[in-house]
């Protein structure tokens, strides 16, 4: 069924867009509302990142792009974020023409069917230019250009009606810095060469990939993020997944295994709980499903024995008590041994989520019963943190 809204600014339909992209993100897809935990390991173990980043330039484009906005001494709000969202189309444009790579540039598909995105690079990688203290303000994207277009108008405004004699007393004249823009300081990023569209390139120069891991290195010290790339540690790129982080976690600090740990836990469970409602809502006509339960039954109290205080703990989901008791209930459910308990469990959480209308528990057999729901494996940003560690890594010269 097709939807549709209407939104009354940029940031409004963000949001929504936002919303939309967990559910077309096979990683991150929350039927069961676990998000608070989700969303809380992935920003313990690489914090700045999002399912949706693809390659690490994309934390210079967008800031280059805006200090030279903020020197055109545009005052319209509305044509600041305009002239911004072209250079980014245009950015991908040059991105294709002149990459040897051109994996992972946000909006390639789109280009080569004549649109550009709705999600565009800014606002995918703001929470990370914020969390590595390159854009040096709390402000939201719009906010950040009304900020701007008004300092421009007051800088304007004031060279209007100031007193630009040079010849005039040196108590009289105009200071050749006041209003001037670049007093403010948004922005923490390396030198860059005015011209730096010209020779666009989506891999990172050596100068960009040194300071991106300074940035990440000071700003999320206590993560795996920031201690992968402080100890270069290049094992980690050979693991295909987060579960196969385990072969190496042992290199890592105590309390980073420790988190490790009970999030793979969790990932377990929550993959268990979801086999399970895929098995409701098909009303037993998954056969996948079905078959992926056989294979966990001996092993599901294992599954279960998991320490859901500390990690609700972890992850500040103690926020969220209802989440809280769903996944208590179903661990004490699997426990038991009572899988008719837990699947009603799943269904009454999923009709409390989204009401018996939308809820596809509720309707068990109406759906396609050879399709996958709810997603697999929780991986916590690992392959887009890999991403960023591997174009860090290509750019410094260390691979």
């Amino acid at each position: 069924m097709p939807i549709g809204w209407i939104d009354f600014s940029k940031n409004e339909r963000n949001k929504v867009l936002k919303v939309l992209d967990l559910l077309s993100e096979n990683a991150t897809l929350d039927e069961l509302g676990i998000a608070t935990i989700r969303d809380g390991f992935s920003d313990l173990f690489f914090p700045g990142t999002s399912t949706i980043q693809t390659r690490a330039k994309y934390f210079f484009i967008v800031p280059y792009a805006l200090r030279d906005l903020e020197r055109s001494g545009e005052t319209n709000v509305n044509k600041f974020l305009k002239y911004f969202d072209e250079i980014e189309e245009d950015c991908a444009k040059t991105f294709i023409e002149n990459s040897t790579d051109d994996t992972g540039i946000i909006g390639k598909r789109s280009i080569l069917n004549g649109k550009w995105v709705k999600r565009t690079p800014a606002d995918i990688y703001w929470s990370g230019l914020r969390q590595y203290n390159i854009f040096r303000s709390g402000l939201s994207l719009p906010e950040y250009a009304r900020a701007i277009c008004s300092i421009n108008a007051k800088k304007n405004n004031f060279i209007k009606l100031g007193n630009n004699n040079d010849k005039a007393e040196e108590n009289e004249a105009d200071d050749g810095d006041a209003g001037d823009i670049r007093s403010i300081h948004f922005w923490d990023i390396p030198t860059y060469n005015d011209e730096w569209f010209d020779n666009l390139q989506i891999e990172l120069t050596k100068n960009e990939a040194e300071f991106l891991k300074e940035r990440i290195i000071n700003s999320c010290e206590e993560s795996m993020f920031a201690y992968v790339l402080k100890n270069n540690l290049p094992q980690i790129m050979d693991c295909k997944n987060f579960t196969e982080l385990g072969n190496i976690i042992k290199l890592f600090p105590e309390k980073m295994q420790k988190d490790y740990s009970l999030a793979k836990d969790f990932s377990e469970f929550n993959y268990l709980l979801r086999v399970v409602y895929n098995i409701v809502l098909s009303d037993g006509n998954n056969e996948e499903a079905n078959e992926i339960f056989d294979d966990l039954y001996s092993d599901i109290k294992d599954i279960a024995n998991i320490d859901l205080d500390e990690i609700f703990n972890r992850t500040s989901a103690y926020r969220n008590p209802m989440m809280c008791k769903f996944l208590r209930d179903s661990k004490r459910a699997v426990l038991e041994d009572n899988i008719s308990e837990l699947k009603k469990i799943i269904s009454r959480r999923e009709i409390f989520l989204k009401g018996s209308g939308r809820a596809r528990c509720a309707h068990p057999g109406e759906f396609d019963s050879t399709e996958w729901f709810g997603g697999g494996k929780l991986y916590y940003r690992f392959d887009n943190a890999i991403k960023i560690i591997k174009d860090i890594r290509e750019g410094i010269g260390e691979c």
